[in-house]
């Protein structure tokens, strides 16, 4: 059996990546989404991974450790990622784009690298520690190869204190995340993400973009049946059973 085969019979390797919007500087999940639309660019403003912490203490913002982020969490499972869940700071709506994981990866997009970070199993974040370190104190952060690889770099772990208290819990390996260093603009067809109250006026925003881009609308909260029925192509009234 060739590696195609088995791949697409494992129901828990997703073939897409999904990239939510969320309320952040004053704009709703829903506008950023419109705006994503309008401009047919995902746009990376924020830093991410293993050097973030440490130009925010220095007060430093460099363009190259900002990213792209998107999961690769099976479409029926995108729900789950909307919940309130313990320790994490973002609440993601029910917004967003999706688009094949193979163009994804031709566009550059890479999967995170996960080092855990558990007392004792922190041999691995310790030489990209001092990487990062020796790249800070050369006041040329910028142009060193660890500032390539860092925004593609998180830590995972938990550590208790001596009287069993948790001391931190950095545990989001689960999410799946894929990144991107920079703005990425958005291939020739997407799936959008939105309510389903809501497909037409994102229709219409899709409809007025200078390029007419090729979108097909999934409500995030659906189930796996109604996904593969909207990606067929059939309408609501199709597909409803009752």
């Amino acid at each position: 059996m060739e590696a195609r085969e088995v791949i697409a019979r494992r129901s828990d390797l997703s073939t897409f990546l999904v990239h939510l919007t969320r309320t952040s500087d004053g704009q709703s999940g829903k506008d950023r989404l419109k705006s994503i639309i309008e401009s047919w660019t995902l746009e990376a403003h924020s830093m991410f991974g293993a050097a973030k912490q440490r130009l925010n203490d220095a007060g430093v913002v460099l363009e190259s450790q900002k990213c792209v982020c998107f999961t690769e969490t099976p479409l029926e499972y995108v729900h789950l990622l909307l919940q309130q869940i313990d320790n994490r700071q973002v609440q993601f709506e029910p917004y967003g784009v999706a688009f094949p994981k193979k163009i994804g990866r031709a566009m550059g997009v890479n999967p995170v690298w996960y080092i855990d970070i558990t007392p004792g199993h922190d041999w691995l974040m310790g030489p990209v520690n001092q990487l990062l370190d020796q790249a800070i104190a050369s006041m040329d952060l910028a142009q060193t190869p660890i500032a390539r690889l860092a925004p593609l770099i998180e830590q995972m772990g938990t550590r208790r204190n001596a009287d069993g208290t948790l001391a931190y819990r950095k545990e989001f390996w689960w999410e799946r995340e894929w990144r991107r260093a920079g703005n990425l603009g958005l291939p020739d067809r997407i799936i959008v993400l939105c309510p389903e109250v809501e497909f037409a006026e994102f229709q219409e925003a899709v409809a007025a973009h200078p390029l007419f881009g090729n979108a097909t609308f999934v409500e995030p909260r659906w189930g796996l049946e109604q996904i593969i029925s909207r990606l067929a192509g059939f309408d609501a009234e199709d597909s409803d059973i009752l």
